[in-house]
């Protein structure tokens, strides 16, 4: 068998640092088929790249498998990216491994599934995996040692995987205490996919278009591994949605609740079909904090992103969440399809009437290859058909002016302390309490009680 030398390249600390789940999952896997993994965190290395040569020259790898996460790292149009630099200093750390190794260099990891052709070219990776990567990458390398013929840019052959073929991941105990230390929790993934349809969304082209659920005991056997091997106690769920309208998380929350498994956790929440109940039942569990995928601030902008819910709901799930004393986040976007100044006049009004959470407001909307948004900004003149959204390109409805909707905003939030805007608002708070206050942990959720 190989030797396989992962690298996460994920460098995005803000709000907190994320443990490299993607890559750990595909490592998980090749492991089980015999391989010899090394892991390597780039973020948790100090971003040291002589650290990085001697890692990779001790290990000695006969593959060098480069996880990248993040096509960028801003969450709104406001933030200055240069995608084209920041890819060439990786094609530069790429070119100075094979320096000093032969080993075959494969690149994987969402932002690479969705301009795999670019950054082949642009980084002078071996081969690029498209989509899920760990039958994908044990596929790939069997092939490459047989000699047989393969093409540089590989789409899984089995997407999506079936339920069963979903494991856990790898968890290195240096990097599992190092993000424990400095964001105060663990991700663990219950399911992978997403039905739904919202308009700016890469999920549905990355993880498949319905819900599949892990074996909810391995996930359970993965928890306790970590609470006794690592002391962990809190943990993040990243499933796209946590709360599937069909309910079946709920079966893992109960078993949660049976096995008294001390811990604390949080998710992303959509408010369809979100009842008094189930978050009640998900209390028990351990949930402390709700990040609300609300995403527009009235009924005619959450029509306008596809979201299967009106603003009524969003209201209501605020008050069952904070009803039931847990902390609450929503994520507004401001400035996206069919938004007018009507609408937006409407929709910062009704983040005021928010009460006991906090509400992060964003201007424009990312276009993602493969997000249902790139036909409408086509169709609306606004990017062309070939465009290939390297670099970012951000969505604003025809009908509002940027620079005007961002005063609005401002002026109308500015002295309400649960609301934020302009992102960088968030940033500066986020710092701050990390600073002063030793603050771990989601950090949105201790705005709520400062």
């Amino acid at each position: 068998m190989s030797k396989l030398f992962f690298i996460s390249f994920n460098c995005c600390n803000h709000p907190y640092e994320v443990y490299p789940l993607g890559m750990a999952v595909v490592a998980a896997c090749a492991e089980q088929q015999g391989h010899a993994v090394h892991l390597y965190d780039y973020l948790m290395q100090g971003q040291n790249d002589d650290h990085l040569i001697e890692s990779a020259k001790d290990f000695e790898p006969d593959y060098i498998c480069v996880s990248v996460r993040n096509l960028d790292e801003e969450l709104d149009s406001s933030g200055c990216v240069n995608n084209t630099e920041k890819f060439l200093l990786l094609a530069g750390r790429i070119k100075a491994l094979k320096e000093i190794t032969s080993a075959v260099v494969i690149l994987g990891g969402a932002a690479v599934s969705l301009v795999p052709d670019m950054l082949l070219d642009l980084t002078g990776a071996d081969y690029v995996v498209v989509g899920e990567g760990e039958k994908a990458l044990c596929d790939l390398i069997s092939s490459l040692q047989k000699s047989e013929p393969v093409d540089r840019v590989l789409y899984s052959a089995d997407i999506p995987l079936p339920n069963v073929d979903i494991k856990g991941a790898l968890y290195c105990p240096e990097m599992v205490h190092w993000y424990n230390e400095h964001s105060g929790f663990i991700g663990v993934q219950t399911k992978r996919g997403c039905p739904f349809h919202c308009l700016y969304c890469t999920y549905p082209s990355l993880e498949g278009g319905r819900f599949r659920h892990r074996d909810k005991e391995d996930v359970l056997d993965e928890i306790r591994r970590l609470r006794k091997d690592y002391g962990c106690q809190n943990f993040f769920f990243t499933d796209s949605v946590f709360n599937d309208p069909a309910g079946n998380y709920k079966e893992f929350v109960e078993a949660m609740v049976r096995q008294e498994l001390d811990i604390q956790w949080a998710a992303y929440f959509t408010p369809y079909r979100l009842t008094q109940s189930d978050i009640e039942l998900c209390k028990r569990s351990g949930l402390y904090a709700v990040e609300l995928g609300t995403d527009a601030s009235n009924t005619t902008a959450l029509a306008g992103l596809n979201k299967m819910f009106d603003w009524s709901d969003v209201v209501r799930a605020n008050e069952i969440i904070t009803g039931a004393e847990l902390a609450c986040a929503h994520f507004v976007i401001f400035g996206g399809p069919d938004e007018t100044y009507q609408t937006l006049e409407e929709g910062i009004e009704n983040c005021l009437q928010l009460k006991k959470c906090v509400v992060f407001g964003y201007t424009g909307i990312r276009i993602y290859p493969g997000a249902p948004l790139f036909a409408r900004a086509v169709a609306e003149g606004i990017i062309r058909g070939d465009k290939e959204l390297f670099e970012p390109v951000y969505y604003f409805s025809p009908e509002i002016e940027q620079g005007k909707m961002n005063e609005m905003i401002t002026h109308r939030w500015r002295r309400e302390r649960h609301l934020v805007f302009p992102p960088e608002k968030g940033r500066m708070i986020s710092q701050s309490l990390k600073t002063m206050f030793n603050a771990k942990g989601l950090i949105w959720d201790q705005m709520c009680h400062r």
